[in-house]
């Protein structure tokens, strides 16, 4: 049922970004006045209520900043890059997110449920209880992430990878992980279903982890 196979690399094209100006307003400024916002560097003021669904930003970098109560239901993110910045417990439900990349960021319980990611990087990010159920993935790699009590339920991964992340406790239930190689990771706790694990490439340690789902009861 379960085979260990060599796994194929995944490739992630980075954000496409052309020369970027320093941006002299706050990103919750542009929005006011613009359905899409392009081309500028955000470093400079902390980000807090926004709402504004529906809007698009690309070709973007936003670096140490900090979001707060913020909500971007079904916002289109493009050649996007966080670096070092806080975006826990914001939403970005429904959204949709092409080469964009999330370094050394904080995205303890964000919402980014219902959301397609394409060409995705979660990079050395503190994911705990991030939310991701209901989403599809295709090439994207979280690395070096904690990823504790996370949400990957009802989700379709295609082409992800998980390296070294911590997985401890997150749902997988009725997500299919095909595929998907969890070696390098932390699976212990993970809720999921018997079906949901075929296919999957795992260690022979991580295999006495996942006995108990099996229904199976280890007595020496």
């Amino acid at each position: 049922m379960i085979k260990k196979r060599d796994s194929k690399p995944i490739r992630i094209s980075p954000p496409q970004t052309d020369e970027q100006i320093a941006s002299e307003k706050s990103l919750k400024e542009w929005l006011a006045t613009e359905e899409t916002v392009s081309g500028f560097l955000f470093e400079r003021y902390p980000e807090e209520g926004i709402d504004k669904p529906y809007h698009s930003v690309r070709n973007c970098t936003f670096r140490n900043q900090t979001f707060s109560d913020c909500q971007f239901r079904s916002m289109q993110l493009s050649d996007v890059r966080f670096v070092n910045c806080d975006l826990s417990n914001i939403s970005l439900a429904e959204s949709a997110l092409h080469r964009t990349e999330f370094i050394s960021c904080k995205l303890v319980g964000t919402n980014l449920s219902e959301t397609t990611l394409n060409h995705v990087l979660f990079s050395d990010c503190n994911a705990s209880y991030i939310n991701l159920s209901m989403s599809k993935t295709n090439q994207v790699r979280f690395a070096n992430s904690q990823l504790l009590n996370g949400s990957f339920n009802n989700c379709r991964l295609t082409s992800t990878a998980f390296e070294s992340c911590e997985l401890t406790e997150s749902d997988f239930s009725h997500t299919s992980l095909r595929g998907i190689d969890l070696r390098t990771s932390r699976i212990n706790g993970i809720s999921l279903n018997i079906n949901d694990l075929r296919g999957a490439i795992i260690g022979s340690l991580q295999a006495m982890d996942l006995l108990p789902l099996l229904g199976v009861i280890i007595k020496d």
